[in-house]
Formats: structure tokens, sequence, C-alpha cells
């Protein structure tokens, strides 16, 4: 439900909690799902448990984030070479002395982004980059977007590179850090190598490409204080809090198994380390140790990744097994891990995967369970199960939208 800003000529502090209380909606937010068997996107309220929009996505299965601001679902379509928005229908204006918060029906907008082979998307603070690898003869660009921007129908930035590439980009307030692959690599189309540029009013100055190499460069992750790039002979940093933002190489770990390497790094804004996955490994990483700076997370034996991730408050990292069981790493207890707990069927070969959704509303993680046709809401410190929802379709993948600026655990 939603109310009006509050009037009235009452005064004092109570009047001013009760007005700026009315300008809040309370909900558990909406998931965008797409539907496998009828290629469409699906909306679900979370309060209801109803599905009350549905619209029709021509193309290849998509893969769906969130926005900076967790108002529209970003639907990348790489064979397509297509980017389209989903609105939430939540929304909020700045009316001076408090922000107002909207719940409207969800709309697909009309809006939509083309590049060749929209891939990788990463996001920090307000800003989004999608990387468009691109394919032989025709070289990689990137886009970035905002929520206000996507409301305006309009891309904030976008640079064209040299070649193609199945490359990343991070855009940390003013600085863009994107990949680079040397044209006489021709073995492979992954980059290795590092440039900056400045980025203004929408526009890219190049400063500089870093001499220290990531070959084979797949995976990254930004704090506020490092930016961290998987390689194959370890992981290159960025040092954000030094001028000219240095960089230097981490050394693979030494527990680490034979042809495997760091290809997907995580970070959260609140805590200082990152996580990096090596094959069915992982690897807490400390920058600011460099004469130490891995510390091993150990699975049972006998199980494999499905998914993983920070739960939205940073206080755990969490891992999905094959087995079906949720393992919750506590960041302040040097990571020592929970109890298993059982949070979906065990996957098989031939079963829809489950995929792991966080929401910062109440810190939770939905779950798409095992065959795709129900949904747990989960808590993200405990692993308690909070509600079980079925669904009357197949879905593939998830993505929580809500008011994350308002609810989110952070600043």
């Amino acid at each position: 439900m939603v109310t009006g800003c509050g009037g009235g000529s009452s005064s004092g502090d109570d009047s001013e909690d009760r007005q700026h209380t009315e300008t809040e909606v309370e909900t558990a937010g909406r998931l965008a799902l797409y539907d496998q068997d009828n290629a469409a996107i699906k909306v679900l309220e979370l309060d209801s448990g109803a599905v009350i929009d549905s619209y029709t996505l021509v193309g290849e299965a998509p893969r769906m984030y969130a926005s900076p601001g967790q108002r529209f679902a970003v639907i990348l379509q790489r064979t397509e070479g297509l980017v389209s928005f989903l609105d939430s229908g939540f929304y909020m204006e700045d009316h001076g002395d408090h922000m107002h918060e909207y719940a409207e029906a969800p709309s697909l907008l009309n809006f939509t982004l083309s590049g060749s082979r929209p891939t990788h998307y990463t996001v920090h603070d307000d800003n989004a980059v999608i990387f468009n690898d691109a394919q032989a003869g025709l070289p990689s660009s990137l886009m970035v977007v905002s929520d206000s921007g996507i409301a305006a129908g309009q891309m904030d930035g976008e640079l064209t590179l040299t070649n193609n590439m199945h490359g990343v980009a991070k855009l940390i307030g003013n600085e863009l850090f994107v990949t680079y692959r040397d044209p006489s690599i021709t073995e492979t189309t992954l980059p290795a190598a590092v440039e900056r540029y400045q980025y203004a009013d929408g526009l890219f100055t190049f400063e500089q490409r870093y001499e220290e190499p990531c070959p084979r460069l797949h995976g990254s992750a930004a704090t506020d204080s490092y930016i961290a790039f998987g390689c194959s002979d370890g992981v290159l940093v960025v040092d954000l809090t030094q001028p000219g933002f240095p960089a230097s190489k981490l050394g693979n770990p030494a527990s680490m198994a034979d042809d495997t390497r760091i290809g997907s790094v995580y970070s959260h804004h609140d805590v200082a380390k990152f996580v990096g996955v090596a094959g069915n490994q992982f690897f807490v990483m400390d920058p600011a140790n460099a004469a130490d700076p891995y510390q091993e997370l150990i699975l049972p034996d006998g199980v494999s990744r499905v998914t993983q991730g920070f739960n939205p408050g940073g206080t755990h990292f969490y891992i999905l097994g094959n087995d079906g069981n949720l393992y919750l790493y506590e960041v302040a207890a040097d990571w020592a891990v929970s109890s298993a707990v059982a949070v979906t069927q065990a996957v098989g070969d031939d079963d829809v995967t489950p995929v792991v959704a966080a929401a910062p509303e109440d810190d939770r993680l939905y779950v798409l369970h095992t065959g795709g046709q129900s949904i747990s809401a989960i808590n993200g410190v405990t692993g308690a199960n909070i509600s079980t929802l079925d669904l009357d379709f197949t879905a593939s993948t998830l993505v929580w939208l809500g008011f994350a600026e308002h609810h989110a655990h952070e600043d």
C-alpha cells in the first residue's frame, strides 16, 4: 500500500516521524523469473505469492541481473546482442525533506540496448557496466547504465575498444578499469592486461595500460580499497587508495589444485577481503597481506559448488552445494563454517540448476529449488527456511527487485 506524503498542520517530532513513515512502502519486494517452457519473464509479488505480470521474450534464455538500485531487471541475451529492462514498479522520488517510495505495476520497457554479445555485467555503487565481447572482426565495447539513466531511457556512457575479447570492466567513481587483449594473442579471446580510463560526462579518456600482466584474465571484483582480477598465474590487484592506482600480483595459492586458476572473484562493500574461486576451491584473499594473502574455505568431501556469494549484509559468504545444502562462512569469526543447512534437493545431471537471489530486505536469500518449480526464502545469516512457495511453471533463473537503497544494510 502507498500513502500520500502526509500533510496536516501538527508540529513536533511525532508528526515529522509519522509523515516520514507514511512515505515508505512496506514490501518484501518482487522476483523476476524466467519461465523456460513458455519463454516468458514473470513477475512474482512476494507479499502475496502471486504472479502479477508476464512478458514474452523472443530469443535465447536470458541472464538476468539487478540494476544498481535494484529497481530494474537487466536482461542480457548474448546471441541476440540485446539488453532489455524490466521495471519492477518500485521507485523513489526526492521530496526535499524526505524520499518518497512508490509501488506501481511492473512493466517491460521499450528502452533497449544493442551490442555484440553482451556478456559480463558488473555493478559498483550507482553504476553498472555491460561488457560486449563481440567477435572476430568486431571490437568489444562497453555500456554504462544507472537506475536514473534507465528510467530516462538512456545510456550514461559508451566506449569502443580495439578488438574483440571475453573481457570485463569496472567503473569505480570516475575511474574505469577495463581489460585489454593484444592483437598478437590469437590462441584465446581472454585478455591479458588491464587499462585505466578517466570517466567524466559520459566520455572516457585513456590514462594508462598496466605493465603487470594478467594472462587469461577472467573474473573481477572491487571493494573501496582494491580491485582484483583473476589471472592464470595469480591475482592482479589494483590499489585504489594510492596515487596513480598502482597494480601488483599475488601468486596462486600453494594449495590450489593443478590445472585450475582463480576465475571468479567475489566482494562486498562492508568486507575488506575478497573470495576467489578456482574450480571447486575457495580462497579468501587479503591484498593488504601480500606475504600471506590466502585462506582456503573447505567444502565437505564429495560436494561440488553450484552457486556462491555474500549474503546482503556481508556477514557471511554462502556456498550452495550440489548436495542441496547451504554452507555459511562467518566473516567476523575468521570465516568459520556453520553446520550444513538443507535448502533444496540434491542436483542431478538433468536437473534445472538451483539459483540464489540476494535480497537486502531482511537479509534474505531466495533459492530457486532444484528442478525450478519452487522457491524458498532463506535467512542469510542463519540459513533458516522462512517460507517456501510453489510455482506453476518451471523457472531457470531469478532476480530480486525492490527498495535496496532504503532497506539495505549499508550506509
